[in-house]
């Protein structure tokens, strides 16, 4: 009758639910967490996959668009050539043109008094128009810079912008080509980046100029979508995730087309490129399910087979708590709860014989335990003070590992665009990073290119027109870095170097009219291999001295070193003078090297952009230090 009692409050207690609560619980975390982290995982990965693989498409498109506007800007450029002086003349030219270059709609000339002298599009033809361009910013903006890009228009829901471009010579006008826009839709292609991806172009205003056959229609006004808004906005801040013009959320990434101000945009609806994620939580959830069910089995059957030992250990270990060490528990389980009863028994039989002498033994087990307690609070002070100081070695390791590895990043950015000792140099020395920062400084800028490239390349296959320009580059890039020069930027054919920037050197100009020598030589040499390879080629440079403005432009992941200023257009323009195997260089830059230079004066230059002629001179060969001694 008391063993029923014990049994009956025993499961009052609530030790038979709290067993199999427990163990349901148990299996029910542990799927859920393992599905739950399944599941970010899955997103994370899912997310990060599509981001990417969007925004290499949308950078490599941005890159395509920025290439196609550029060489749209050289084929129109032919036909401002100061050779053509009549009507009849650009009017041949602007029909070649149009033929030549289907993007190309229409073509106006305006003459330098901003009257419109010849107007011709493949339809139609007006000459001596007289139409007043002195207040179209398309006339003064182009006759400022040399080159305007004008903002899209659209006629018809199809889009149109207007390059202009400055005729060679003084106050010679200029020629204004309207572009057919409707080729970038051929540069976006169909976006396969998922199976719902869609990509647009949008002009500063947030009006699309082109999408893939799933993007919005041409002309829409997409500056409300908060994605589309960020980027326009001050500060141009990317955003993850926006909405798409039904209101949808989806996963975008975009890239800037800087020289226009337009962004192009990848995008995928959230909810098709997360599908997978519910199909996951769906398993998931049936799974939990299916454990549940089997847990609530499991622990009703051993809680149950539990129940009977665990009641006869309880009313054993109540009757030896009292004093009674000749009771013995009858528990025939064969695992561990017999055992335990059997421990039990033993230990009942030891306290039958051990009591008389327990007090003594507590005694000597509490003076050994106050010995013992001594020696290990000496020892736990020797070891925190040694985990003090291994923290303070792994703060200080980590900081030495920190420093060297912003000091790796930096050289491996700067020797994008500086001589490796030179980047190492800066990315060494203190205060490095402002060497960068913007500022004013004058400068020696060395610009060169090949004569009859274009030609070349219109005449040529693009690999041997590739392997001409890998021997050039190459040749030009000894050179650059034996004389640490800064490679501001190359196009094509057209090389542009900096030199008393970032670093500055007493004798930059000299620096700069040597290595330019030595680039005749080699490319000279260069010249002659490819004459035998049936290539007409030159080579021509030019050099100019004076203040600019310098310092980092671009964005993170893509930074360049840059000057800005008068100098570089001059440098620029005295290269265009420069006939085959010429060094044209300004009179300022003559006049510092005079001494080490064999060169002569030549005819006053009238340069495009340039409102006075401008004082020039040829270098014929670099004396050097012996001949300037014997002198």
């Amino acid at each position: 009758m008391s063993g029923v009692k014990d049994k009956i409050r025993f499961r009052r207690e609530g030790l038979f639910a709290k067993y199999v609560s427990a163990l349901v619980g148990l299996v029910v975390f542990v799927l859920a967490v393992n599905g739950a982290m399944e599941t970010w995982i899955s997103y994370r990965g899912i997310k990060v996959a599509l981001t990417d693989a969007m925004s290499e498409r949308a950078d490599a498109t941005a890159r395509r668009i920025e290439q196609s506007i550029a060489d749209l800007e050289r084929q129109i450029s032919w036909v401002t050539r100061a050779s053509s002086t009549t009507t009849e003349q650009r009017r041949a030219d602007y029909t070649q043109l149009l033929g030549q270059v289907p993007q190309v709609s229409q073509l106006t000339q305006v003459n330098g008094s901003g009257r419109e002298t010849l107007r011709l599009n493949r339809q139609t033809v007006t000459i001596a128009g007289n139409a007043d361009y002195t207040r179209d910013i398309s006339f003064t903006d182009t006759l400022t810079r040399g080159t305007s890009y004008g903002a899209a228009t659209f006629r018809d829901g199809h889009p149109f912008m207007a390059i202009g471009l400055a005729h060679s010579g003084f106050n010679a006008g200029v020629t204004i080509a309207e572009i057919d826009l409707g080729f970038l839709a051929g540069l976006l292609g169909e976006a396969e980046v998922g199976k719902s991806a869609l990509a647009y172009v949008v002009d500063p205003r947030g009006r699309v100029l082109a999408a893939s056959a799933k993007g919005p229609e041409v002309g829409k006004d997409l500056s409300k979508l908060p994605q589309v808004a960020a980027v326009l906005s001050p500060g141009g801040k990317q955003l993850a995730t926006g909405k798409n013009a039904v209101g949808d959320a989806v996963l975008t990434t975009s890239r800037a087309v800087p020289t226009l101000g337009w962004s192009v945009f990848f995008e995928q609806p959230t909810a098709q490129a997360l599908a997978p994620i519910r199909d996951q939580l769906i398993r998931i959830a049936l799974l939990i399910a299916l454990g549940l069910v089997v847990a609530i089995i499991a622990g009703t059957v051993l809680a149950r087979r539990m129940l009977v030992p665990i009641t006869a250990l309880r009313a054993g270990a109540h009757r030896l708590g009292d004093g009674d060490f000749g009771h013995r528990i009858d528990v025939k389980t064969a695992d561990e709860l017999e055992e335990l009863a059997q421990q039990f028994n033993s230990m009942a039989a030891q306290l039958q014989e051990t009591y008389t002498d327990l007090e003594a033994k507590v005694k000597e087990r509490t003076r050994d335990l106050e010995a013992a307690h001594s020696t290990v609070r000496e020892q736990a002070d020797k070891l925190r003070e040694q985990t003090e100081q291994l923290k303070d070695w792994n703060r200080h390791l980590e900081e030495r590992v920190e420093t060297q590895l912003g000091e790796i990043e930096r050289i491996r950015r700067l020797e994008r665009f500086l001589a490796p000792q030179v980047a190492q140099l800066i990315a060494s020395s203190d205060g490095h990073d402002s060497l960068l920062d913007s500022h004013r400084r004058e400068v020696t800028v060395v610009f060169c290119d090949l004569r009859g490239f274009t030609a070349f390349t219109e005449s040529t296959e693009p690999e041997e027109a590739m392997n001409v320009l890998r021997e050039y580059h190459a040749a030009l890039g000894e050179l650059i870095f034996r004389y640490e020069g800064t490679l501001d930027r190359y196009a094509g054919d057209g090389v542009m170097i900096l030199f008393n920037a970032p670093i500055q050197f007493a004798d930059h100009t000299a620096r700069a009219v040597k290595m330019a020598v030595g680039m005749r030589d080699a490319i000279g040499a260069l010249t002659e291999r490819w004459r035998n390879r049936g290539h007409n080629l030159g080579f021509g440079i030019g050099i100019a001295l004076g203040y600019a403005t310098l310092g980092q432009i671009g964005f993170e992941q893509r930074l360049e070193y840059a000057a800005i200023g008068s100098v570089t257009n001059l440098a620029s323009r005295l290269c265009a003078e420069a006939k085959a195997g010429q060094i044209v260089v300004s009179r300022r830059v003559y006049g510092m090297v005079e001494k080490l230079v064999e060169g002569r004066p030549i005819d006053d230059l009238q340069l495009k952009g340039f409102n006075h002629p401008v004082l020039a001179a040829e270098i014929l060969r670099w004396k050097g230090e012996a001949e300037q001694a014997a002198e």
